[in-house]
This record gives C-alpha cells, sequence and structure tokens, in this order.
C-alpha cells in the first residue's frame, strides 16, 4: 500500500475516487469513513451501474463542484451531504478522467437548523459519540468560557456538574440504542463562577451502519440554582438570555455603554430607578430578577 493511498484510508472525512472512461464511469476506492457513511462494503458500492453513478457525480476536469445531493444509506435512510468534487491530472498516454469526492454528512446541523425554527436556541453543538466536541456555538461565552479559550476536542461533560454526568452519558446511550430524540433537564459544573440548570434536547445522528458517531444537542432555557448570585451576574444572564450586547442595549434604552458595562462588571450595584426599570423592561424581565435594590 503506497503512502498516498494509506492516508487516504486514515483521514476521517469520507472520500471516494471516481473515474470516467469512454462515458463510463465507475467508483476506483473509497475509504473507511465513506463505506461507514452510506453502511456499505467497497466490493457493493464498486459494482454500482455507471448510469446510477452519472446520476449523482459529474467528473469534470476543467471545474470544481461543490453542492449539496441526497444519498441513500444500506437502510434506505436518506440523508444530506454536501459534495465537493475537486478533478485530478490526466495521467500520460490514456483517456481515462478522474476525479475525488469529499462528503459532509449534514444530519446534525439540518437537524440544529430546524430547532432553531421551533424557538430561540441558547446554544447549539455537536459532538462525536466519545463526547468530544466538534461544533459549539455559546452565547453565554462572555462570562461561561473564556473568549480566548477553544472549545474544539474539549470534552462535553466538563461542563456538567459531577453528580449528573452519569445521568447524561445513560440517557444518551439508550437514546443512541432507540434512535430517539430526548430531552433533559441538567445542572452545569461552576462556569464563570455560576451554576446553572438548563433545558437541554440531544438526537443521535447514526451512520450508515446504524452506529452512533455524534450527538447534535441544543440548549433552550438555563436559569441559576443559586438565588443568592450578585445582580451583575443576573444582568449577564439575561443580558444572553435576551441576545442582546452592550450596545444593542445602550442604543435600545438611551443608556450609556460605560454606564451598563458597569452594571455588567459590578461597578454600580445599585442602579437610578430610571435606569433599572428601562434595563429590566427592554429585557422583558421584573425589575427585581436583577435588582433586589435599587436607588430612587
Amino acid at each position: 500500500m503506497s503512502v498516498h493511498h494509506h492516508v487516504f484510508q486514515l483521514l476521517n472525512q469520507p472520500m471516494l475516487i471516481l473515474s470516467e472512461q469512454d462515458g463510463l464511469v465507475k467508483i476506483e476506492d473509497a475509504n473507511e469513513a465513506y463505506l461507514e457513511l452510506v453502511g456499505k462494503t467497497l466490493d457493493a458500492i464498486k459494482q454500482l451501474k455507471s448510469s446510477t453513478l452519472k446520476e449523482s457525480y459529474h467528473i469534470d476536469l476543467s471545474k470544481r463542484i461543490i453542492r449539496n445531493e441526497i444519498i441513500q444509506t444500506r437502510n434506505c435512510d436518506s440523508i444530506t451531504v454536501r459534495i465537493e468534487q475537486l478533478p485530478l491530472p490526466k495521467a500520460e498516454n490514456n483517456n481515462i478522467k478522474r476525479a475525488f469526492i469529499i462528503f459532509e454528512d449534514l444530519s446534525a446541523q439540518l437537524w440544529i437548523n430546524e430547532q432553531q425554527e421551533k424557538g430561540k436556541v441558547l446554544i447549539s453543538g455537536i459532538v462525536d459519540k466519545h463526547l468530544q466536541i466538534r461544533f459549539f456555538r455559546d452565547l453565554l461565552a462572555s462570562f461561561l468560557v473564556d473568549p480566548d479559550q477553544s472549545t474544539n476536542d474539549e470534552h462535553l461533560l466538563q461542563y456538567i456538574a459531577d453528580h449528573e454526568r452519569q445521568k447524561m452519558l445513560d440517557t444518551m446511550e439508550a437514546a443512541a440504542h432507540v434512535n430517539q430524540e430526548q430531552h433533559m433537564t441538567l445542572q452545569t459544573s461552576k462556569l464563570g463562577g455560576v451554576q446553572l440548570e438548563f433545558e437541554l434536547t440531544f438526537i443521535p445522528i447514526l451512520n450508515g451502519f446504524c452506529e452512533c458517531k455524534q450527538f447534535a444537542f441544543v440548549i433552550w432555557d438555563f436559569r441559576p440554582t443559586d438565588n443568592e448570585i450578585d445582580s451583575a451576574m443576573k444582568l449577564k444572564i439575561w443580558m444572553a438570555k435576551r441576545d442582546m450586547s452592550t450596545g444593542q442595549l445602550s442604543a435600545a434604552t438611551g443608556i450609556s455603554q460605560q454606564t451598563i458595562s458597569k452594571l455588567r462588571n459590578g461597578k454600580i450595584e445599585k442602579p437610578q430607578r430610571l435606569t433599572a426599570e428601562l434595563i429590566a423592561s427592554e429585557l422583558q424581565v421584573d425589575v427585581h430578577e436583577i435588582w433586589t435594590v435599587i436607588r430612587k
């Protein structure tokens, strides 16, 4: 086995090599990631008819093609993939055309998009079967996660309270077994000095052999577990829940960004009544949900 072929087989991205000669198209090779995606053996996909392949792929040495397609797995499940087709150099002394096809399964991201259409998603993400984070979008990053910290390859369980971890693992394992969406209420570990209770929905994403390869998840809501947290943290939480930046809140209320920043940082603990009322009104919350004491 050549070094190039060895690397081709080891890559986690599903890939094919197609060739065309005298109008006939065939699959020359596929890596293990592609076989897992569709749930078929290499011998089986090599037997696909030229007409079938032509319906899905277009080999053109002059073009790089990127598009979305729907493909069928072994169990006749339809999955949406993004295909990138790269023409390969033509070998000397023959007229064989070849193209390199790279696949990206969009199932997890499409499910997240569907959840966003149903309501306000505060956090969304994708983890692999080992719960390593592969995608993470967090509106709370300003205080829950260090802005300079990358969540890629972090473990999801590190954000979950110790006493909740086994419950989460058991529920995810059961969901993967029956291939069903699940909803849970969990508590976070202490992040940014605060512990939150949150509402989580997740779904297993299966490969062509009906094995769980990743999970997609969304978080709908969260609330502090400790009612004694300070007003600065409460303001940050409500701004995050309403997806409002300091600049946006300033523009909406007429309160200076400097004042809002001081409230968020705890430098002003007791705001003027009008300031508190304007901010609370814009955040659609009662004043006392943020400040227990305000100035007249």
